[in-house]
């Protein structure tokens, strides 16, 4: 289905609303990586001043925020190929058996 396609069906409605679902889910781990990434950095920075504790906390409680991010996303996944069909180990080829295009001229 094209991007700026109008969806006809049901099926089309929801699988379209699963693919911006990813997208956000995607973008939201990527984004909740960095945050972590950078608090570590910066709680690091500030152990000099005894605050290890406050460093412990924010290690534990964003390790438990992308877990539950990449749950969900795998959740999203899972009903996805329950109601549409569909595989995983597709590798680089589409439901009909063809390669899909990896380029971005094909877009």
């Amino acid at each position: 289905m094209a991007l700026a396609a109008t969806p006809r069906t049901f099926s089309e409605l929801a699988e379209l609303s699963v693919n911006f679902l990813n997208a956000g889910i995607g973008t939201a781990i990527v984004l909740g990586l960095v945050i972590y990434f950078y608090g570590v950095a910066s709680g690091i920075s500030s152990l000099r001043h005894g605050e290890s504790e406050q460093l412990r906390l924010r290690i534990v409680w964003g390790i438990i925020a992308i877990f539950v991010m990449v749950s969900v996303w795998g959740i999203i996944g899972l009903v996805r190929n329950t109601l549409f069909g569909g595989g995983g180990g597709s590798g680089g080829f589409g439901n009909d058996g063809e390669p899909r295009c990896l380029n971005i001229e094909c877009l």
